[in-house]
């Protein structure tokens, strides 16, 4: 049996003796067959990778010598004119045969594997000794000898990024079973190393609280805020914002457990952060119950396929994915990135929270474009904008064309680009974007067409308002759209049961689905304030029978923000709305709240374009919240006086007497 030690610089051991495997290309060689174990290696892959672009007459030559060689040390009893069993010719060049050959890459693998599966059943020491030895096989970088070759660079960036979750995952076992203040040290170097993993930032806060350092685990999250707004664009994700949310209220659900040396029945509720797997999909495991569960949108998945491989034939696509706001754009858009097995994905987004320059999605786009075909040349004017010296003329007729020609230049670029490799552009959060990079996505649909691209915009179908140019233009695209809803019954109870982490009744899912009309966010929400609650009670029911609690503050934020882009009269309406009950007439509603008939039809005409209400199909007149949670958050919002006063007001505006016309409208 030959044993290879790939990842650092390679050795290797013949029948448990090391050997000698010879000079710099002739390793360089045997770590390119490593790569590819059991797979054959053509010819000209190793010449390229043995001397770049340029190989000498005697290139062939020489490889046959290597091979020789090599062959000596590997199978040093072989009788000479016998077949060789650990690197074969075959027809279409040279491989390592992987029945004869071991390589610590897969012992590592394994390891990482086991420490989630002991992990997932509730076993956090035996996590923690699993994760401890895959990372003790890593000695440096993996495949050194010819890390930077195009042929295993691709190999070498998954098992890095392997690496890196095991780390993390280590550091949450750490975290599960007390060893906060070696977690702390661990972490606080890991994330000075890679300081953009969000994960990584997440449990450095939690072991900083859990050591007592309130402070310093606050200003972990901020730190992390401000540099991913200002160096990537995009807002920390959830989790992140409601751990915050929880360390400055001392949330129990922080609070450290101990747990068993061995897997118990029970579930507890929050000992440790779960650790995230970052593994390619066909091995992936089944995830952790947080939530990044995704749940449903089969259909809309299967559109994006559909799109996709058409644009991957060089029929370009653009597709716009909209919904209200936690409905899960960001979510369904990941997911297809995810899956999109072949095609680079290119993400550009518009931050909420900060200021950012024009253009500022497609610099992201572009920047990842040339890492994604580094051998497609990058035209001066795209250069020059990535590194912002493309000057803005003055004047403006002078303006307009060179905006054009640097558009002109971006579209080529990227139209060029796809000729390597299908691409995908995803735009995210659209309706945040400044006008000039709503131009250029214009501009882009105009000929996306005759190239593979395939382009996904995503916004908010209630600020969909700011993006009406860019639609007409999109349309003429002959765009496709995805216009998301709220998730079903059934995916409501699979989605709630995977954040509690155990099994809710039927009654339950369909009491959050009425709240919440199946709208991830506030369901997720919903569910964390359950479990919070019955952390700090004590209490635990399986399955989930308990009444729902409140709206947690993240929704109240999200559905106050929502209602007060609407102006103060909606506002007043819907305030009165609120107090009439998940169903209300208009004209009772304007009328208690002394809005003229004619303004209030114009405001729940508005109010439903925003998708807070819709309107009944079977009674004229008449409205539904959208989210029963809309209501109660505006009802909470008001004072016990200001409620008795307002509904004083509705109930004499309802028994006022009213002229039934025959259509069933009243008068």
């Amino acid at each position: 049996m030959v044993e290879f030690r790939a990842l650092g610089p390679l050795d290797a051991t013949v029948g448990g003796r090391p050997v000698d495997l010879g000079a710099p290309k002739q390793r360089k060689l045997i770590a390119l067959l490593v790569s590819r174990l059991g797979q054959p290696v053509p010819v000209d892959v190793m010449l390229e990778a043995l001397w770049a672009e340029s190989p000498p007459p005697s290139a062939v030559t020489s490889l046959q010598a290597y091979v020789a060689n090599l062959r000596r040390v590997l199978e040093p009893a072989r009788a000479p004119r016998t077949p060789t069993k650990v690197l074969r010719t075959s027809d279409r060049g040279y491989l390592l045969d992987g029945h004869v050959v071991q390589v610590d890459v897969h012992r590592f693998e394994r390891r990482a594997q086991a420490g989630w599966q002991a992990w997932s059943r509730g076993s956090r020491h035996e996590a923690l000794s699993e994760f401890e030895a895959g990372l003790a096989w890593w000695r440096g970088e993996a495949y050194t000898e010819v890390s930077h070759s195009v042929h295993v660079v691709a190999e070498v960036g998954r098992l890095e990024e392997l690496r890196l979750s095991v780390v993390e995952g280590r550091c949450a076992a750490l975290l599960a079973v007390g060893a906060h203040e070696v977690a702390v040290a661990d972490l606080e170097a890991f994330m000075q190393a890679h300081p953009l993993r969000e994960y990584g930032c997440e449990l450095l806060s939690l072991a900083l609280y859990r050591a007592g350092r309130q402070a310093e685990a606050l200003a972990v999250l901020r730190t992390n805020q401000r540099r991913l707004g200002e160096e990537l664009g995009i807002d920390p994700r959830p989790a992140l914002q409601n751990l915050e949310r929880e360390i400055l209220s001392h949330a129990p659900a922080l609070d450290w457990r101990p747990v068993p040396l061995s897997p118990a029945v029970t579930v507890r509720e929050r000992p440790a952060l779960a650790p995230r797997i970052h593994v390619p999909a066909q091995r992936r495991p089944e995830p952790p119950a947080d939530q990044e569960v995704f749940v449903g949108r089969e259909a809309a998945l299967r559109h994006l396929a559909t799109v996709s491989a058409a644009a991957a034939v060089g029929r370009g696509q653009v597709v716009t994915v909209s919904g209200e706001p936690g409905v899960g754009k960001t979510s369904l858009l990941r997911r297809f990135a995810e899956r999109a097995a072949g095609a680079p994905v290119l993400w550009g987004a518009c931050p909420g929270h900060v200021a950012t320059p024009p253009l500022w999605p497609w610099r992201q786009v572009l920047g990842m474009a040339g890492t994604h075909c580094p051998h497609y040349p990058v035209p001066d004017p795209v250069a020059d904008f990535l590194d912002g010296a493309a000057g803005r003329p003055t004047s403006g007729a002078d303006a307009d064309t060179a905006t054009l020609r640097q558009f002109d230049a971006i579209v080529q670029y990227l139209i060029g680009a796809s000729t390597t490799t299908p691409l995908v552009i995803v735009l995210d959060h659209q309706q945040q974007a400044d006008p000039h990079s709503l131009r250029l996505l214009a501009h882009l649909a105009e000929s996306v067409r005759a190239s593979r691209l395939l382009v996904a915009v995503a916004y908010r179908s209630d600020e969909a308002a700011c993006l009406a140019e860019t639609s007409a233009a999109l349309a003429r695209a002959d765009m496709t759209r995805v216009d998301l809803s709220g998730l079903n019954a059934a995916e409501t109870r699979a989605l709630a049961s995977a954040v509690l982490r155990r099994e809710i009744t039927g009654a339950a899912a369909e009491e959050l689905h009425y709240r919440t009309g199946g709208n991830p966010f506030y369901l997720r929400e919903l569910v964390k304030a359950l479990r919070s609650e019955e952390c700090a009670n004590g209490v635990r029911t399986a399955p989930l029978s308990m009444p729902v609690p409140t709206a947690p503050a993240p929704v109240r934020e999200v559905v106050l923000g929502r209602v007060a882009r609407l102006g103060q009269s909606a506002v007043d309406l819907l305030s009165f709305a609120a107090i009439a009950g998940r169903s209300f007439a208009v004209d009772v509603v304007a009328e208690a709240a002394s809005i003229e008939i004619e303004d209030a039809l114009k405001l729940v005409d508005t109010i439903a374009a925003a998708g807070l209400i819709a309107e009944d199909p079977h009674r004229l007149g008449w409205y539904t919240f959208t989210h029963a949670l809309t209501g109660e958050v505006l009802y909470q919002a008001m004072g016990r006086l200001r409620r008795v006063h307002q509904l004083r007001r509705i109930r004499t505006a309802a028994l006022r007497p009213r002229r039934v016309h025959p259509l069933g409208a009243t008068d």
